[in-house]
């Protein structure tokens, strides 16, 4: 048994002056005189023997009434078969998980409103001197420091809901290594959490023997949610004129089946496509709502479904810039190419140009085709590599008479080089239905579809060329491959787009290919971002001190950073709320991110299962009632002198009872 104040031991002694009392009975006897004593004296010899036990046990009570009233101020504790506490400094984390789950019900109002509570109950378990971290899951940097009792309590109270949602075994790593900088030898560390199953990763848990980390599970309740889980554009490119399909995946999250539920897209506040989804329980589905381009501009978003109680995921936004038409530039050794004049001279979506030597400047140009160029200079070659790895699309097609001079820049595109001309006929033999070229443009796989032949083509060498087969050939060779570059692309025929060497240019398959090359010629940026991620978003303007502004309160100036010819914009958890926020005239979408919306939780037994077998990881047997006790009981033993004021007070009441039968006889 271990005593929290041994100093009031000394109160023992007390012991000293009841027994004084016994020993030296100061009360006066009068003398009665009886003429015949020999009956009294029997009578008085009986009554003299139970006066002497009722003494000695008046005289027991008061020393047990001493005794346990000073161990009362002792405080004896019975130390617990747990993690001994040792001398030195005691620092505690707490995490409060604030993601959107915690806002479903419970029996003290929300979960993190219980939350809160379980939060006040861990810091009045400690003592006013020791240091306190509150951690929740936006993991700000003012979160990083260490606060007294006071603070901490201050700090519960601030504690709102939060659109991050990170793995908790990435908290339970902050705690870790934070506490670990504090250098105190007692570290006690927190989790309280309604342990959603996409979030709470059991076996991801980090190891840290020096502190002792307690899992506090809420008990969650599992609601119904219909949600918006993934959202795609499907288009080549934003012009006005064109048109887009919307891509929307619902996700039925509940136990029962949903029919009709309504999908609505709005472009600038306005309802313009509308369709319906039966999901069964559990299951996912996709909608596709489709919209065409009126203007150039900026265009925002917003696709939306109606869904109780849990509603953060039933709007998804997105914001796309619809620009001018493509431009295209080809460059001509010979002359200039008759099949891709007819192809894109008349189209409304591209402004088709011819040059005899590579243009000085190419910031308007998106796809570049060299028709029949045999030779290059080094530094048109080197303004070419540049070009393509910020994003342009370049399309070689090799004269038959000599292409080699162009391995130089093939090489530093590390795509294929020409190696050979071989004159004789051949047909392709493969399609990529898969590439993006041709996406949206085959319904499936058509075995019958006749395949263009050549009469004479190059041979490809480089074994460190990184290429991907477009276009097979049956003698094993290529017809048309695609390497990846930096940004950009870059595409190679190994024969002439002329009647005299492929009949390619007289197909059907020749539009397509060709078309799309120009149309996903423009990197199109994301149409929106998820809130909590880190990563630096890359801007289509260049900005001095912008403001980013949802258009009405939100306003700040954001971390803006050099990426070469671009800007990124860096986000510091500064965003909480989803919607579409505007940087001058450049538009950013934001959504929550969808981890939160499975509302799958671990039940108790579970959690515990989850950390069976570590010594440095415990869990509260039941969460729903007080912690203070139980915590307490575990950390520093059974705490006694509550029992001991109540038998000190049983003694005295023993006493007072002995000594009223005394009287009344």
């Amino acid at each position: 048994m271990l005593f929290s104040y041994p100093a009031f031991l000394w109160g023992l002694l007390a012991v000293l002056i009841p027994i004084a009392v016994h020993l030296f009975n100061f009360r006066r006897y009068r003398k009665v005189y009886f003429s015949n004593v020999e009956r009294l004296s029997e009578l008085h010899s009986e009554s003299r023997r139970r006066s002497t036990v009722r003494q000695w046990l008046v005289l027991l009570l008061r020393i047990l009434a001493v005794v346990f009233l000073v161990l009362a101020f002792a405080q004896p504790v019975l130390p617990s078969s747990g993690r001994k506490t040792v001398a030195g400094s005691t620092v505690v984390s707490i995490y409060i998980d604030n993601s959107f789950s915690m806002e479903s019900a419970s029996s003290d109002g929300s979960q993190l409103d219980a939350a809160r509570q379980k939060a006040r109950e861990v810091a009045a378990t400690y003592g006013v001197g020791d240091r306190y971290q509150l951690l929740t899951n936006d993991m700000t940097g003012s979160q990083m420091r260490w606060l007294n009792r006071d603070e901490l309590l201050t700090a519960i109270d601030e504690v709102a809901l939060s659109p991050a949602s990170p793995m908790l075994s990435e908290v339970v790593a902050r705690q870790s290594a934070f506490m670990r900088q504090s250098g105190a030898p007692n570290r006690h560390a927190y989790l309280i959490s309604d342990f959603q199953r996409s979030t709470a990763d059991l076996d991801a848990l980090p190891a840290d023997s020096n502190a002792l980390f307690t899992l506090v599970p809420l008990t969650a309740m599992e609601a119904d949610n219909v949600y918006i889980d993934t959202l795609s554009l499907d288009a080549p490119a934003y012009f006005a004129g064109g048109s887009v399909n919307v891509d929307v995946t619902l996700r039925n999250g509940g136990s029962c089946a949903v029919e009709k539920v309504p999908v609505k897209l709005y472009l600038d506040g306005k309802e313009r496509a509308l369709a319906t989804l039966d999901l069964a329980p559990g299951a996912s589905g996709t909608a596709t709502l489709r919209f065409s381009l009126d203007r150039a501009g900026w265009v925002e978003g917003r696709v939306e479904i109606d869904d109780y109680p849990v509603t953060f995921d039933d709007h998804y936004y997105f914001a796309l810039h619809v620009g001018e038409r493509i431009h295209m530039i080809e460059v001509d050794g010979k002359a200039p190419n008759e099949s891709l004049k007819r192809l894109f001279a008349a189209d409304s979506a591209v402004v088709y140009s011819t040059e005899r030597h590579l243009p000085p400047a190419l910031d308007d140009c998106s796809f570049m085709v060299l028709n029949e160029v045999e030779r290059l200079t080094s530094g048109e070659e080197r303004q070419l590599a540049e070009w393509v790895a910020e994003g342009g699309s370049l399309l070689l097609v090799p004269s038959a008479d000599n292409a080699t001079g162009l391995n130089t820049l093939l090489a530093t595109l590390q795509a294929p080089q020409l190696e050979r001309w071989v004159k004789r006929e051949v047909r392709a033999s493969a399609v990529d239905y898969g590439s993006s070229l041709y996406r949206g443009v085959f319904s499936g796989r058509n075995d019958e579809m006749e395949m263009p032949a050549v009469h004479g083509h190059y041979t490809h060498s480089g074994a460190q060329a990184v290429k991907q087969s477009v276009i097979a050939l049956a003698d094993g060779g290529e017809l048309l491959t695609l390497t990846p570059f930096g940004n950009g692309k870059v595409y190679l025929f190994t024969t002439p787009l002329t009647a005299e060497w492929t009949d390619l240019v007289q197909q059907a398959l020749f539009v397509p290919t060709l078309y799309n090359m120009a149309l996903y010629s423009r990197p199109l940026p994301p149409a929106s971002y998820t809130l909590g991620s880190d990563e630096p978003i890359v801007l289509e303007g260049t900005y001095d001190l912008p403001e980013l502004t949802d258009g009405q309160e939100v306003r700040f100036i954001p971390d803006l950073r050099k990426a070469g010819n671009r800007q990124q914009l860096v986000l510091h958890g500064e965003l909480t709320t989803a919607g579409i926020y505007r940087i001058d005239d450049e538009r950013l979408a934001f959504n929550y991110p969808r981890r939160e919306s499975d509302l799958a939780f671990l039940s108790r037994d579970e959690v515990a299962r989850g950390i069976a077998g570590r010594a440095e990881y415990t869990t509260v047997r039941n969460s729903d009632k007080p912690l203070g006790d139980e915590l307490r009981a575990r950390d520093g033993g059974r705490r006694l002198w509550r029992l001991c004021v109540l038998l000190a007070l049983l003694a005295l009441a023993g006493e007072v009872a002995l000594l009223k039968v005394k009287t009344r006889k």
